[in-house]
């Protein structure tokens, strides 16, 4: 597996769901579907005035699950690193134009990407077959 089998396992799977490790101590879960690879690295995008970029910043361990419709199942493992990449968040808004038209521009200083350093993954079928990725 590698990477780009990776995002359009996420692209063609939307949403994933991001889990955190709350600021009171416990777990977040919520929606998410950003996925950007960019220059070997994958990408998301979100507000700083969201309570996931607070999570992050205070524990920047996550997990990702994604499922397809026949069963298959990805989940990555990694650390959430925020960059303030100008090219990055350009790349965000050609590929989700909402992102675009939330924040209209990529020097909007709410607008945050991260990308998953050590990452993990594992694909896995119902069969019970996996392939892994490690970063």
């Amino acid at each position: 597996m590698t990477l780009e089998d990776i995002a359009k396992f996420l692209d063609d799977n939307a949403p994933a769901f991001l889990a955190t490790l709350g600021t009171c101590g416990n777990p977040r879960l919520r929606p998410i579907q950003s996925p950007l690879l960019y220059e070997d690295r994958i990408y998301f995008w979100t507000s700083n005035e969201k309570n996931l970029y607070k999570h992050i910043q205070k524990h920047s361990g996550i997990e990702f699950c994604s499922c397809a419709k026949d069963g298959t199942f990805l989940r990555l493992r990694a650390q959430a690193v925020f960059e303030d990449d100008k090219r990055v968040k350009e790349a965000m808004f050609e590929k989700y134009p909402l992102a675009k038209d939330i924040y209209k521009d990529v020097n909007n200083p709410i607008f945050e990407v991260f990308y998953l350093d050590k990452l993990s993954a594992r694909l896995q079928k119902l069969n019970g077959e996996f392939e892994v990725f490690k970063a």
